[in-house]
């Protein structure tokens, strides 16, 4: 790695060199966009309508929608003879939000997009709430995943791949949805444009900065927020690849969760002499503010999290959500807890959190009361693996002599408290007297699943704590660890794993089929130079299953 060169500088040499010519997305991405209307929509008509996320609890809708073009008059969501008028998201009328309240639970609702005159601006499509608390549903069906971002065009080393083919990984979204959930859970990184910590490494530096963002228009300045004038233009093209191009109305139906990681705040998570990223600066924390107000909805309230939760205080959401930390609670059958683990990381030595502490005591209190049949956590951040970088629970970093990673070199920037704290959080899964402890997490380029029995000096064998590694939805072959770091994720050496499936890297998604006895979890990956249309008849790669304690 070179020394990071700071850079308003590059924006400068940039424009006298003409090089950031406007502001259009890269070749080909707008002749996709048809193609990311109609994936999974047979002849629903789109419209106008470039993209279509929600969310649901037992009473209320969120439901974010983005446009193609301008929209001069609010437009309004009609569902039972109501009108619901679309608060707009952005400076210029492209991004709306709906949120609609006083739902009935386990309702199924016809939804209309409209302009204010009634005419129709797509086609309906259905949406329906969850079970309310007391209510216990025979059987859920969750789609869970990580790292859908990624520009498949960006490769600053010939023959290798950045991220996977765009229509490749539409068709394993595809496949995904044709399992029809009743969930979706997307773990992170659904961005990747890191700005310092890919200007830090010199291999990435020409290419980026000649010949990929100028495709994009302007550098992104990062004095100044994502939707600032100077910004607007390049930050919408980049979001809108990643997220609209991929997601088009796939989702419109089915309830979806959004949880945040570190490339969500434009930067991989890193530390050196030169440059620490977490927590993360004014213009990550716009960037991923701005990113989810306008794509993806916030996580609606649930009666057993605080109002006043670190995450539900941010301008510009809807009342009562939180963009940070949140819950899926689907009636007394299951509930999991989601959260990110960057956005309050500090680096207080033994004292330090990757969780506030407001935020890890409702974690705990939610993980002993025990009032659902199953009950997960789902956090941005992996438990029981390491792949040796920085934003790892655990201290084990690679010995580039030996090529294994290990617990006698210090890893720079690495904070005892943050094992500390997950000590804390192991435990109290594992305490659990009625239901088997489970974390179904991102991050990592990776699926795996398995067991902790020993945590550090904590002995988990009585109850162990089942972790399952999602798998990756876009990653190509620079995000894995094997090509990056040269050593593939593996259980750290604080943990002690029963594994049944160890880091496997391929691109891939899970689906977690809970019913009152058990909750199975089909784990399915595939990743070239196989055949594309291997993805249609895939098999899951590992079926687990974790049935209710007697």
């Amino acid at each position: 790695m070179s020394n990071l060169t700071v850079d308003i500088g590059r924006r400068n040499i940039l424009k006298a060199a003409g090089i950031a010519a406007g502001s259009t997305i890269i070749s080909g991405s707008l002749a996709s966009s048809t193609m990311a209307q109609s994936l999974g929509s047979k002849q629903w008509n789109s419209g106008d309508v470039k993209h279509i996320i929600p969310t649901a609890n037992a009473d209320r809708f969120l439901i974010k929608v983005s446009f193609h073009h301008r929209q001069e008059k609010q437009p309004y969501l009609s569902i039972s003879n109501r009108k619901v008028p679309g608060k707009q998201s952005d400076p210029i009328g492209r991004f709306w939000q709906f949120d609609v309240t006083d739902l009935k639970p386990d309702t199924e609702y016809n939804l209309k997009l409209i302009d204010s005159n009634g005419s129709s601006l797509c086609d309906p499509w259905p949406l329906k709430t969850f079970p309310a608390q007391g209510m216990m549903p025979k059987s859920v069906r969750i789609l869970a995943y990580t790292c859908a971002g990624g520009d498949d065009n960006m490769s600053p080393i010939p023959g290798k791949t950045g991220w996977l083919d765009m229509g490749v990984r539409r068709h394993l979204l595809d496949k995904a949805m044709s399992f029809k959930p009743d969930v979706v859970i997307s773990n992170g990184d659904h961005i990747y444009w890191d700005l310092k910590t890919f200007l830090n490494k010199e291999f990435a530096q020409n290419y980026l900065i000649k010949e990929f963002w100028p495709k994009y228009g302007e550098p992104i300045d990062y004095s100044k927020p994502m939707l600032a004038k100077e910004n607007r233009d390049t930050f919408l093209a980049i979001c809108d690849y990643q997220i609209s191009e991929l997601y088009g109305v796939t989702l419109r139906s089915t309830p979806s969760f959004f949880i945040t990681d570190d490339h969500d705040y434009f930067e991989n998570d890193e530390y050196t002499n030169d440059l620490a990223v977490m927590p993360p600066d004014d213009y990550g924390l716009s960037a991923r503010m701005e990113t989810q107000s306008l794509y993806y909805p916030e996580f609606l309230p649930d009666k057993n999290q605080p109002r006043w939760l670190q995450g539900s205080d941010h301008r510009h959401i809807a009342e009562g959500t939180n963009s940070v930390f949140g819950t899926i609670r689907y009636g007394d059958l299951i509930e999991a807890v989601l959260y990110d683990c960057r956005r309050y990381a500090d680096y207080k030595g033994n004292h330090a959190k990757l969780l506030p502490q407001w935020t890890e005591n409702w974690l705990m209190e939610r993980t002993l009361s025990e009032d659902t049949k199953h009950f997960m956590h789902c956090p941005s951040l992996p438990f029981a693996y390491s792949s040796g970088k920085l934003g790892d629970w655990y201290p084990d970093s690679l010995d580039p002599q030996a090529n294994k990673l290990v617990l006698y070199r210090q890893k720079e920037g690495w904070q005892a408290g943050w094992f500390a704290q997950h000590q804390r959080l192991i435990e109290t899964l594992s305490k659990q007297k009625q239901r088997p402890p489970l974390i179904v997490q991102g991050d990592f380029h990776a699926s795996a699943a398995g067991r902790i029995h020993r945590s550090g000096s904590l002995d988990l064998a009585e109850n162990p704590v089942h972790v399952i590694t999602t798998g990756a939805l876009g990653t190509g072959d620079l995000g894995f660890p094997s090509f990056y770091r040269s050593i593939e994720s593996q259980a750290s050496g604080m943990i002690g794993m029963d594994t049944d499936l160890p880091p496997t890297e391929k691109n891939g998604f899970t689906i977690i089929d809970v019913t009152q006895d058990k909750m199975t979890c089909s784990l399915y990956t595939w990743r070239p130079p196989q055949d594309v249309r291997e993805i249609d008849s895939t098999e899951p790669t590992l079926v687990y299953e974790i049935p209710v304690k007697a």
